[in-house]
């Protein structure tokens, strides 16, 4: 039977190791890093659960995935392609939809826990 996955208290974990960009870096590319805790498969992909953190720099975003994000700490801004401006801070929540294109500027360094949605290649 399946059981709880818990990853205790994201805001102060200390084991984030460097991952991939979760985009494409305009400019030197910022250091990111991130601890996952739970993976699994649905029935038309792959899901991912962690917390993740990346310093200030910029970045373009053309996703193929979708993913729930909930801000930490840090101060970022994101710019769709239509000009859509948004801007997150600690405690807010959003999605980004399959199929986003944009400007992801992380003004302060940001952390943020997620669910990630990937879709199965067809």
């Amino acid at each position: 039977m399946p059981e709880i996955a818990i990853q205790k208290q994201p805001a102060a974990l200390a084991n984030l190791e460097v991952c991939e960009s979760f985009g494409e870096p305009v400019g030197d590319a910022s250091l990111q890093t991130a601890a996952g805790f739970y993976e699994g498969k649905s029935y038309d992909g792959d899901f991912y659960t962690g917390t993740w953190e990346c310093e200030p720099g910029v970045m373009a975003l053309d996703l193929d995935l979708t993913e729930f994000c909930h801000l930490l700490e840090g101060h970022w801004r994101i710019t769709s392609d239509t000009g859509v401006v948004t801007e997150l801070r600690p405690g807010d929540s959003w999605v980004f939809p399959r199929g986003f294109k944009g400007t992801s500027e992380v003004l302060e360094r940001v952390r943020k826990v997620y669910f990630m949605m990937v879709p199965e290649e067809h």
